[in-house]
């Protein structure tokens, strides 16, 4: 039996197909998108580790001697003094940094969850496509059988009529 079928919805359903493989593209970049925010958020929460690290060290040696055993001048503590407020300035600048990253990966969150809607809802509308083809093509396939056992009783009876005429 020679396949006659053509879906007429067939370029739709193309359509649908290429809306799906774009959506997942666009997943794709999304949550790759995603993966270098966190990225950066985690340099900049090690940076902050740093710091901090860098602050108490600095703190635990604002009184302690000088490398050469003599005590402290009052230069050299307003120095180290200055020293531990700077960097206590860039902890503060480098959780602004996470509070602003933070937003931003909510930002790229939100848009990853759109993307994934985006790509659910190609699936469902091309699965559609998909189950209607099959459905018109079994249709198509039911009507041509019983179109051929039309023709084959007519051929039957034609033959039967034939012979008894003979006879």
């Amino acid at each position: 039996m020679t396949s006659g079928f053509t879906y007429r919805l067939q370029l739709l359903l193309e359509q649908k197909e290429k809306a799906r493989k774009e959506a997942e593209k666009e997943q794709g970049r999304q949550e790759q998108e995603l993966e270098r925010q966190l990225g950066i958020l985690r340099s900049f929460e090690q940076r902050e580790r740093e710091l901090i690290r860098q602050r108490d060290d600095c703190r635990r040696q604002l009184l302690s001697q000088a490398s050469d055993g003599q005590s402290l001048t009052a230069q050299e503590v307003l120095d180290r003094s200055q020293f531990v407020k700077a960097v206590v300035l860039d902890i503060q600048s480098v959780r602004n940094d996470i509070i602003s990253q933070q937003q931003v990966i909510e930002q790229c969150q939100a848009r990853v969850e759109q993307a994934k809607a985006r790509v659910q809802e190609a699936r469902r509308e091309e699965e559609i496509l998909t189950k209607h083809r099959a459905k018109q093509k079994e249709r198509f396939f039911r009507e041509l059988e019983a179109k051929e056992e039309l023709e084959l009783d007519e051929i039957g009876n034609v033959l039967y009529t034939s012979r008894r005429r003979t006879t």
